[in-house]
């Protein structure tokens, strides 16, 4: 056990130094607990980028491929790839823990068709190529009130999306803001070559909601503040 622990610390350590340059006295364990799965994370960002137009070589097939920008822990994306075992997911995040609870889900369940990345998404256009997505899922970003200009969702969102969606690929969004909602609808009418074929100020009373699947977030704005849900699909005709 003693011996074990040493490795753990050296390799805490090691993990640690990929991301910072500061040692540190005592490690996020989830920091070393990300190499456990390597078949579900993935944290180095040039063998990421090295995916770029070949994400099928990792999944292993042809199948569609589809991504989440701020996946949290994982509870909608491993929804997602156990209900459409024909698809392939992608999800990013940031946060050690959530990757690691999200990898872990899957690698418990046995799914293979998902995989979980260190990434922002403003830098897609690093490590996904050109027509290799099918569709996106945006669900409950910031809505930066008062510093709208730093909201995910963007013309310069859009202009990635021009590279890397298929044509007739969508996007999919969920907030529970109402003016962030507004705005995104409003946003899409100004720009060339989408459109939002589906719209809700009340996505749980809507045919939608049966097949659904509900974020972390949506469960504890359904549970405890009893928001409507916005939901919007927007559909790339170019």
């Amino acid at each position: 056990m003693k011996t074990e622990k040493i490795e753990n610390e050296k390799q805490a350590k090691e993990v640690w130094e990929y991301f910072f340059e500061k040692p540190k006295k005592n490690y996020n364990k989830y920091i070393y607990e990300m190499v456990e799965y390597p078949e579900h994370l993935m944290y180095d960002n040039e063998k990421a980028d090295s995916y770029k137009g070949r994400w099928t070589d990792f999944f292993g097939n042809n199948n569609d491929i589809f991504l989440e920008i701020g996946c949290g822990s994982g509870n909608f994306t491993v929804g997602n790839a156990e209900k459409y075992k024909d698809r392939n997911y992608i999800a990013l995040e940031l946060r050690f823990k959530r990757l690691v609870l999200g990898a872990r889900k899957s690698k418990k369940r046995n799914i293979k068709n998902i995989l979980f990345i260190r990434k922002r998404g403003e830098t897609i256009l690093d490590f996904i190529g050109e027509n290799e997505i099918s569709g996106i899922y945006i669900n409950f970003p910031d809505p930066w009130e008062g510093e709208e200009h730093k909201r995910v969702i963007s013309k310069e969102l859009f202009e990635k999306l021009n590279v890397i969606l298929k044509k007739d690929g969508k996007l999919y969004f969920k907030t529970d803001h109402q003016k962030y909602y507004e705005d995104v609808i409003e946003l899409v009418s100004e720009i060339d070559g989408y459109e939002v074929v589906y719209h809700t100020d009340d996505l749980h009373n809507t045919e939608k909601a049966v097949e659904n699947i509900k974020t972390e977030f949506e469960q504890m704005f359904l549970s405890k503040h009893n928001m409507n849900i916005k939901y919007v699909e927007i559909v790339k005709k170019i």
